[in-house]
């Protein structure tokens, strides 16, 4: 009776989470359908998305409804972030959180007015009702609007007694029906240690194909040891557009080895977004979801760890199934085959290998390119001409060195090797042997960290710092540190450095710094900046000055290329054509705003409209001033003057003149 029982239960708890069957108890927050933009717990470059966000066809001022009774008891009207918002408590204990409203319904926004005569600023933050005003579920509450960060949307967020983060998709009872399945585009590989997949070792990316109703690989992949699995794939919404997933599930031979629900969340789980979402590869947009789990992810059910899984495969043919689920129930499924080979079989990559090949130079000639997984180093030559039993690899770290040999792979030599202690320089000393005697040889100095939990560390490269705290990974894991030569558009201050593998997020803060060179004047020009591979442009990380004198410094989560650059280019201004030339239709002026450094300091923009101050504020999102009060404006000739700095203390400075009838 036990397995029964314990059958029952578990079926029983499932359907008694909140979000299930009969627990679907809230309404759509808003008078309008036109879909998701965003979802729950979706991917952001720092964070989870703790709520969805809710289309609002590019416009402003839909009527936004309670999605069940409760009691409004505070607002907030900011400039970024949510913009003005507002909270419900619920009778579950329950509330939720209405983002970037353009404004309240009138009782609400005559005591919003109320509060920025008195407090004399139209950004005041929170603010408390003098009373609890009560609502039922349905009645309107606000209007959809932009205010804040991002363009035109509602943002909802429903948070339980706890404080924690639930997903609203699960609560809501009338969404409009979805049959758009997830879609799986591919999986990424990347190997560990020297595992070799498909006779290569590295990273690999191998597209789906829908065949059926399942998603597949062209053959199965063929492995000989641990790897990692990276999913690529997404949802579409009730509209057909591009959101995260709901579920994502994985089993290896049947048994499961992955499951990730996006139920709840904590503000704590924003420390584990490198441990779901692929950081190399992942944009809001794109996702990538490490299917394993790793040493303290709470964020996975099964505890199973992928790459120990495949590491125990016995010899032969295997399946990795992984389902993945939208929030109504549609599923896709990936099967992908995978072919392990006996542990130690020689295997032949029919590789040609000059007969006459040692001492003729071939070491000078061949490049050899580095991977990191983990704690591994792996270093490739591809079409080397040598067999790889008369390379080996010398490395030295402080007092200690060891020797390692070459393996085959299909397109050349490969070695596989650990860090031997925490001293950062590391040399590669490669040789070239014949007969057993040294003919050749060349030689690398690597910059190296290897970061451990429970350990802070401080790595440094000529005029760079990194400083790593004691948690900032959990499990060891390898950091290579190189300069690069890169030539951004604004002036650098002596070189970029490039850290890598940017695959995985650092749990706990890590600083970049940069010393500033000596007698170098108008610090407000400084930043450090990221360099951004996609687009090839750099973009400025919030810089502030280091407590170590005579640094800048960055707090970063991820690796990356980075640089010290100064900002010398003062804002860009100019004024949008006018969309009617008549005094009396004229309803707004539009002023283009963009700078290639540090950005637009709004708090210091200034606009004349015939030498009268006019009330002028800056969109980030959309790179423009709008003005509505043209109280100053008369027929004939105008003149508008627009006065803006950047967060680097440069001043631009434009003037324009217009007639109107």
């Amino acid at each position: 009776m036990k397995p029964l029982f314990a059958i029952f239960l578990s079926i029983f708890t499932v359907l008694c989470l909140p979000g299930q069957g009969n627990e679907k108890k809230y309404v759509w927050p808003l008078a309008i359908h036109n879909g998701v933009s965003s979802t729950f717990q979706e991917f952001r470059s720092s964070h989870f998305h703790a709520g969805i966000d809710i289309r609002t066809m590019q416009r402003t001022g839909f009527p936004v409804l309670a999605v069940a009774d409760g009691v409004i008891e505070r607002l907030n009207v900011s400039k970024r972030d949510y913009g003005r918002s507002l909270l419900l408590r619920h009778a579950d204990g329950y509330t939720s959180l209405y983002g970037h409203l353009e404004k309240f319904r009138a009782d609400i926004e005559a005591l919003v007015v109320r509060e920025q005569a008195s407090r004399g600023k139209k950004y005041f933050g929170d603010l408390v009702l003098p009373g609890p005003l009560a609502v039922r579920q349905g009645e309107v509450i606000a209007f959809s609007g932009e205010s804040g960060a991002g363009f035109a949307h509602l943002h909802l967020e429903i948070r339980d007694a706890a404080g924690l983060a639930v997903n609203p998709l699960t609560l809501i009872g009338d969404l409009q029906p979805d049959k758009n399945p997830p879609r799986l585009r591919g999986v990424l590989l990347r190997s560990r240690g020297g595992t070799l997949v498909n006779g290569d070792c590295g990273e690999f990316y191998f597209k789906l194909r829908k065949t059926g109703d399942a998603y597949t690989l062209a053959g199965p992949l063929r492995i000989n040891g641990p790897c990692d699995i990276v999913l690529d794939a997404v949802d579409l919404s009730d509209v057909s557009h591009v959101i995260a997933p709901y579920r994502l599930e994985a089993s290896l031979d049947g048994r499961p080895l992955f499951r990730e629900s996006f139920d709840r969340l904590c503000r704590d789980d924003n420390n584990q977004l490198g441990m779901l979402y692929d950081m190399a590869y992942s944009t809001p947009g794109t996702y990538f979801f490490n299917i394993c789990s790793q040493t303290g992810f709470a964020l996975e059910q099964t505890g199973a760890r992928l790459a120990d899984e495949l590491q125990r495969l016995a010899p032969g043919l295997h399946e990795v199934r992984i389902w993945v689920d939208d929030a109504q129930q549609n599923r896709s499924l990936a099967i992908i085959p995978i072919f392990k080979d006996p542990a130690g079989e020689p295997r032949s990559f029919f590789r040609k290998v000059a007969a006459n090949a040692a001492g003729n130079g071939i070491m000078q000639r061949s490049e050899f390119s580095l991977f990191v997984n983990h704690g591994d180093l792996v270093g490739k030559a591809k079409d080397f001409p040598a067999a790889a039993s008369q390379v080996r690899l010398k490395v030295i770290q402080g007092s200690e060195e060891q020797v390692v040999p070459a393996r085959e792979y299909g397109d050349g030599i490969f070695f596989c090797f650990r860090p031997l202690n925490h001293e950062q320089r590391l040399v590669l000393r490669c040789e070239l042997f014949n007969n057993d005697l040294p003919v050749e040889a060349s030689q690398k100095t690597l910059q190296v960290v290897w970061l451990k939990n429970n350990l802070a560390q401080t790595a440094r490269l000529g005029d760079f710092a990194a400083e790593f705290g004691p948690t900032s990974v959990r499990e060891p894991t390898v950091l290579l540190l190189d300069r690069v030569a890169l030539q951004p558009e604004l002036p650098m201050l002596g070189v970029a450095v490039r850290t890598e593998p940017t695959n995985f997020a650092f749990l706990d803060t890590v600083h970049y710094k940069f010393r500033v060179p000596a007698g170098t004047e108008r610090l407000s020009q400084l930043g450090i900046f990221k360099y951004r591979p996609g687009s090839r442009k750099w973009s400025y990380v919030l810089t502030r000055p280091d407590p170590e004198t005579g640094y800048l410094s960055c707090r970063v989560l991820t690796a990356g290329t980075f640089a010290l650059l100064r900002d010398v280019f003062p804002p860009a201004i100019s004024l949008r054509r006018l969309r009617s030339k008549r005094l009396g239709r004229l309803t707004n002026i539009v002023i283009r705003l963009s700078d290639k450094g540090k950005g637009i300091d709004d708090k210091n923009l200034e606009v004349l409209l015939n030498g009268r101050k006019v009330e002028a504020e800056y969109d980030p999102d959309w790179s423009r001033v709008l003005i509505e009060d043209l109280q100053a404006l008369k027929k004939g000739k105008n003149d508008l003057l627009v006065r803006v700095f950047d967060l680097a203390g440069n001043l631009g400075e434009r003037r324009f003149g217009f007639s109107l009838k």
